[in-house]
């Protein structure tokens, strides 16, 4: 296999970009018309994801380690992802959707590649994706021993917070297992569309999840619009690396800033040190107005609990500072400037561990100000969101920032 001729032919294919994609997504349904149904009406982030997991598979060709792990964690992930027989019938992925995916691929590539394609480079191609397919096949398999390919969750209870902002409580019917700080591709039947949401609250006993979600668009106002009680939703494998890294440091302090829903992952690591000795916390969450701030109860209610470890002893809470924060608020009697003021006001941070999460203008202007205040860039853990990107390549999308660390969501 010719690892140079491939990534040559990658990067003259790849400038085509989604006119590549759509081309390759109408010769899949062609050829096999019953994996339309596997897909979401609307293919635009579908086809960006395609593209970044494409690049990432070439890019990593010959890095035999990274290309495993990232290809059994696709193929463990693509579990969740359902077609037809020819009888209309639901069945999961099997070895012929994979035969049939790679059919479209090469007959895409030879119509964006031309007379640069020749059967030296079909034959290349051929075998990386074989290759590729083989580890995600093991990779379902693998995981099939530990993990259902989806949970089926029963909404428990909705709470409309703000008129564009719901929390609600699920039950999976089997117990699944997740980080504080990590997401869960969420799906609502009806709309055949998955979006990663991060728990807001670190695992319980009884299994259930609290998710935070403002709408923003067709999936997420339907959850905040129509979501009832008895309502079913489907959850995917746990995905993110960085925010459930947070006690990579367990030695120095903790801070947290979050905006808007960003905060559900860092109420969730809150939770999670609570449970544990305690871990001096500070908690900033900021807003534009006081309303805003739609978990404020929840939260006062959390910093006034004991550890329940050793870090404390006797009753009342100390271990963690919350610090709600608003831009703007008549006869507001809290801290006053963006989430990103506030945190450098309660400095220095250069000897804490710091994860941040919120919109990305809010992320960037957060990360500014911290390094400008003297915090290193490996001190930070990041939370993005990005519909377009398979959550484990957010890492390559952010590689202009090498020494933060992404990890992509809903």
């Amino acid at each position: 296999m010719d690892v140079a001729a491939l990534r040559q032919s990658w990067a003259q294919f790849s400038m085509a970009g989604p006119e590549a994609a759509k081309y390759f997504y109408a010769t899949l349904f062609l050829i096999a018309p019953e994996t339309r149904s596997m897909f979401p009406t609307n293919m635009q982030y579908q086809q960006d994801k395609l593209l970044a997991a494409l690049g990432h598979i070439i890019t990593h060709v010959d890095d035999e380690r990274e290309l495993t792990a990232f290809a059994q964690r696709l193929g463990a992930d693509h579990r969740r992802f359902r077609g037809e027989d020819r009888q209309g019938r639901s069945v999961p992925l099997a070895e012929w959707h994979y035969i049939w995916v790679g059919q479209a691929l090469l007959s895409t590539l030879e119509r964006f590649l031309g007379p640069r394609w020749t059967p030296a480079l079909r034959a290349d191609w051929a075998t990386a994706y074989e290759t590729v397919a083989r580890m995600m096949l093991t990779g379902a398999a693998e995981a099939e021993r530990t993990s259902p390919p989806y949970w089926e969750a029963e909404v428990l209870a909705t709470q409309r917070r703000r008129a564009d902002v719901c929390v609600f409580t699920v039950r999976p019917n089997y117990l699944c297992d997740y980080l504080p700080g990590q997401s869960l591709p969420v799906q609502v039947p009806a709309l055949r569309t998955w979006r990663y949401l991060s728990p807001a609250n670190a695992p319980r006993p009884d299994g259930t999840m609290e998710f935070h979600v403002r709408a923003a668009g067709r999936f997420s106002t339907h959850l905040v619009r129509k979501l009832q009680v008895g309502d079913q939703l489907l959850l995917g494998l746990p995905v993110g690396t960085a925010l459930s890294s947070f006690n990579r440091s367990p030695q120095l302090p903790l801070l947290l800033v979050a905006g808007g829903t960003g905060l559900a992952p860092l109420r969730a690591v809150a939770e999670a040190v609570q449970q544990g000795p305690g871990r001096p916390t500070t908690l900033v969450v900021g807003g534009k107005t006081p309303d805003d701030l739609y978990d404020d109860r929840a939260l006062r209610e959390l910093a006034a609990m004991p550890p329940a470890g050793a870090w404390q002893s006797g009753g009342g809470g100390g271990w963690l500072r919350y610090v709600p924060t608003v831009e703007t608020g008549w006869q507001w009697q809290g801290a006053v400037g963006t989430a990103a003021d506030a945190a450098v006001r309660l400095g220095p941070w250069r000897d804490a561990e710091v994860l941040v999460c919120g919109s990305p203008e809010m992320t960037q202007a957060t990360l500014s100000a911290l390094a400008a205040s003297g915090v290193a860039p490996d001190r930070i853990l990041v939370e993005s969101y990005d519909h377009s990107l398979y959550p484990p390549l957010v890492n390559a999308a952010a590689s202009a920032s090498p020494d933060v660390t992404w990890m992509g969501a809903q």
